[in-house]
């Protein structure tokens, strides 16, 4: 039976973030990675969880990609190479794999309630339906992987597939540190936010320094994050 797996993520929140920094825009950000089940992994996550093992981690070290850039627990103590090697290998097996991925952005200046965000993300998952119905009409089966880290999202996203898709279903029991590929839809979610922050300048200044500089973050991340777009 041939089947999709389509990995979820969010970055941001619905609400108007007040902590927020004045010279930022507050974004709401939901990645959508796809996964054909008929391209084995198994071989890609065994070398990833060898690179963790060789690198003094236990195999199923998560990646959570802001908290990693940010140099936030858990992974206060690691230094900067080290965690830019982290980066750097879940990026290349994500590319390696050449998952295609999709990304909400909502800038809550112009969705300024819960109602208007959910109706601007269900249309663009029917959106995303309709550009793509036959390569989703190819399956047999559609499982969604979200790990209902909120409960709204959660709803919406039960709504907009039941009204667009008749042969999908939600994987239970989903958390990020169980599934490598939930990973790297954290990571899109990620790579999404700094390409937006340096379309509007909005300088932060544990991006950059995590980066070294916009033409590192160029060559090494944003061109092959472009070409990887559904």
């Amino acid at each position: 039976m041939s089947e999709l797996g389509i990995f979820i993520d969010e970055s941001g929140i619905f609400e108007t973030n007040h902590s927020q920094k004045n010279n930022l825009k507050d974004l709401y950000i939901v990645s959508f990675l796809f996964h054909n089940k008929s391209m084995p992994i198994d071989e890609d996550i065994k070398n990833f969880e060898k690179f963790l093992v060789e690198n003094g981690f236990d195999t199923q070290f998560p990646i959570h990609t802001m908290p990693l850039i940010r140099q936030q627990k858990p992974y206060s103590d690691l230094d900067g190479n080290t965690r830019r090697k982290l980066f750097k290998h879940l990026f290349q097996f994500m590319r390696k794999l050449k998952l295609k991925h999709k990304t909400f952005v909502c800038d809550k200046s112009y969705c300024t309630s819960k109602q208007a965000i959910k109706q601007k993300l269900e249309l663009y998952i029917k959106q995303i339906i309709t550009d793509n119905y036959i390569y989703f009409n190819k399956f047999d089966e559609i499982v969604i992987y979200y790990d209902t880290g909120q409960n709204y999202l959660t709803k919406i996203l039960h709504n907009a597939f039941s009204s667009n898709l008749h042969n999908y279903r939600f994987k239970e029991d989903v958390f990020q540190g169980k599934y490598r590929l939930l990973q790297c839809a954290d990571m899109v979610c990620s790579l999404e936010l700094i390409k937006q922050r340096k379309q509007n300048n909005e300088y932060i200044k544990a991006i950059d320094k995590f980066f070294i500089s916009g033409n590192k973050f160029n060559k090494n991340y944003s061109k092959a994050y472009n070409e990887l777009e559904l």
